[in-house]
């Protein structure tokens, strides 16, 4: 019998835009928006900074290769600096 894909290997990516946005719904007054605020190198080997914005306040910065990746690192530490 053959194991399911995936089955043996644990989840690490952990979606923290996600979560991020499940908090931040349980009060309806409150506005989460990412802006890009840096791009850098070349076409094919690209860097994004992110921030997110809380209310219009900074809550986390990241970066990465994608803006995908740059927007999760930056929920991921707004996430770190609300205690979770």
């Amino acid at each position: 019998m053959l194991p399911l894909l995936g089955a043996s290997k644990p989840k690490t990516f952990k979606d923290y835009k996600t979560l991020l946005q499940e908090i931040v719904q349980k009060n309806p007054d409150d506005s989460l928006e990412y802006a890009l605020v840096g791009e850098s190198g070349p076409d094919h080997d690209k860097h994004f900074t992110v921030e997110v914005r809380l209310d219009h306040n900074v809550m986390g910065k990241g970066g990465g290769r994608s803006k995908k990746e740059a927007e999760q690192q930056a929920a991921r530490e707004a996430l770190r600096l609300m205690g979770y």
